[in-house]
């Protein structure tokens, strides 16, 4: 019967302090700024951008989602291929007049992720963010030598004299490399009008330093390619700011992180599965705004 009122006792001692004690510890974080305040979307955009789908679906939803006051895109990229850039600098311009859209670059948010960045409502990076590197590069590798020491012969039957730019098997001829490198340009400007338009830059201004130079963030603000300098939590105020939200002195927005990887196997799985798609684009010329 002892025995029975000593655990009686344990099991009411936990219930008091579920009931009592946890809530007021609570109450006493949320009241130091450590927990609550309005929701803000965080939209992670990490690694090479070779696909914009869960970026753009991420920030569709919470365009939309009634809780949600901000949103920030959190970029960390050194770029990629230009369809996907453009996709979510497209997206990024058209949400943000529905919802605030405020950037956050991590170490580095150059190229295509500067692309991604430059129609958002503002800009926030670090003092030694890695950004810029406005321009495109394409980089095709030839086999020819090697095709010859081995015997390897690749026979193309083609419909157009430039249906096989960038045969890997063959010197590339002087017309091709004009179509290439113009093809490039026509990329470029439209990078360049981009940065202009999204900063509010003059043109002529973006094209002094749009020649692929890496630029660091303490710069990049100088150059008005950021607003200021500030971390996600920086972002998250100055997106409810913009949507008419003011936070107390001790009130921190309350982040919620809606497209986080959940793990490695997920993340793993993810890139074993855009293979294909790899090996396909290496076997044809690929035009990137990569930083690297």
């Amino acid at each position: 019967m002892s025995e029975y009122k000593v655990w009686l006792a344990k099991i009411l001692t936990l219930a008091i302090l579920a009931i009592v004690i946890i809530p007021i510890l609570a109450g006493g974080m949320a009241a130091a700024g450590k927990i609550g305040g309005p929701r803000v979307a965080v939209v992670e955009m990490e690694g090479a951008i070779e696909d914009s789908s869960d970026v753009l679906k991420a920030l569709y939803e919470e365009a939309r989602n009634k809780d949600t006051k901000a949103i920030v895109l959190r970029i960390d990229s050194p770029g990629g291929a230009v369809a996907p850039s453009e996709d979510v600098y497209s997206a990024v311009k058209r949400l943000k007049t529905e919802k605030p859209i405020v950037v956050s670059m991590g170490s580095l948010a150059a190229s295509g992720g500067l692309y991604s960045a430059v129609g958002a409502s503002k800009i926030f990076c670090q003092p030694g963010t890695q950004t810029g590197s406005i321009g495109v590069i394409m980089q095709i590798p030839n086999f020819t030598n090697v095709a010859d020491k081995v015997g390897v012969t690749m026979v193309t039957v083609k419909s157009g004299a430039l249906k096989d730019v960038g045969n890997q098997f063959r010197p590339m001829t002087d017309e091709e490399r004009k179509f290439l490198q113009d093809t490039a340009a026509k990329v470029h400007n439209l990078f360049i009008k981009a940065v202009a338009e999204g900063r509010k830059l003059p043109e002529d201004k973006v094209r002094a330093f749009a020649d692929g130079r890496v630029i660091i963030g303490e710069e990049a603000k100088q150059l008005g390619l950021v607003d200021d300098f500030g971390d996600v939590y920086d972002a998250a105020r100055a997106g409810l700011s913009l949507a008419g939200v003011t936070l107390g002195p001790d009130e921190l927005p309350a982040l919620h992180y809606v497209n986080r990887k959940k793990n490695f196997l997920e993340r793993a799985l993810k890139s074993a599965s855009s293979l294909p798609a790899l090996v396909q684009q290496a076997a044809m010329p690929s035009i990137r705004l990569a930083a690297f």
